[in-house]
């Protein structure tokens, strides 16, 4: 009975050991699920750059003026020229269309006080006068360039001024000098007329505007020449200033009255 059992379990052993039996093993665990990858904290979105400030516009700047300074007339309003040929051809060019003009070809310091305009019916001195004109223009010492003696000429050239300030206390009155000739007629020397005398005239023209506090205003200054004439083809004649000098003489008035 023993002998049995143990060939029985003998034989169960070799049973098993053909048949490749094993032992049983645990089933492996499931394999752990993996981390689930962290999803990462969405990356802040970026601020959006700042706008680039404007650029300030500039305030416009004011105009300047031209080196020829402005071209408005307004500085004429209510004003009157009074003088000899030289304005008789300014007005004729229309350069100046809001002033009077009370001119006349020859007329002198000593004339304007007894000659008539063309179409008038008083001495030129009393419709001035009867204006009563915020600006007086004087154009005179052309025709008074001959003259024996220049003492006179300033002396009459006062009384315009005092008859206009007895008139009108508040006229601003404005002595034009004499404009320089062309050298061709400076040295035909036709009475009187040569730039030397010229400016010998207008100095004394000077001394008189500070001695009766009126404004002296040196066109001459801006017609002539480095050699002290007048340019050639400035003039027709050699004296009275073409249009172009013409508006030259009218823009160094705007600038300086």
């Amino acid at each position: 009975m023993r002998f049995y059992k143990i060939s029985a379990a003998l034989a169960a052993f070799l049973i098993c050991l053909l048949a490749g039996c094993q032992s049983p093993q645990e089933s492996p665990e499931a394999s752990a699920t993996p981390e689930a990858t962290a999803t990462a904290s969405p990356t802040e979105k970026p601020e959006s750059s700042a706008e680039p400030e404007a650029t300030p516009t500039p305030a416009p700047t004011e105009s300047a003026e031209t080196s020829e300074g402005s071209t408005s007339n307004s500085c004429f309003e209510n004003s009157a020229f009074v003088g000899n040929s030289m304005l008789e051809d300014l007005n004729m060019f229309g350069i100046i269309d809001n002033a009077d003009f009370y001119a006349k070809t020859g007329l002198t310091v000593s004339s304007v006080f007894k000659e008539k305009t063309v179409d008038g019916t008083a001495p030129i001195m009393d419709e001035v006068v009867a204006g009563n004109y915020e600006k007086v223009f004087l154009m005179f010492g052309l025709n008074e360039l001959g003259w024996s003696y220049s003492d006179v000429f300033v002396e009459d050239y006062g009384k315009i001024i005092d008859t206009l300030r007895e008139a009108n206390s508040d006229v601003e009155i404005y002595v034009q000098s004499l404009f320089p000739v062309s050298k061709e007629r400076s040295d035909k020397n036709l009475y009187g007329v040569t730039n030397e005398r010229i400016v010998d005239y207008n100095n004394m023209l000077k001394e008189l505007c500070d001695e009766k506090d009126v404004e002296y205003v040196d066109v001459y200054s801006a017609m002539v020449t480095e050699d002290g004439v007048l340019e050639d083809g400035a003039s027709p004649d050699g004296v009275h200033p073409n249009m172009q000098y013409c508006e030259t003489w009218v823009q160094y008035l705007r600038d300086h009255c």
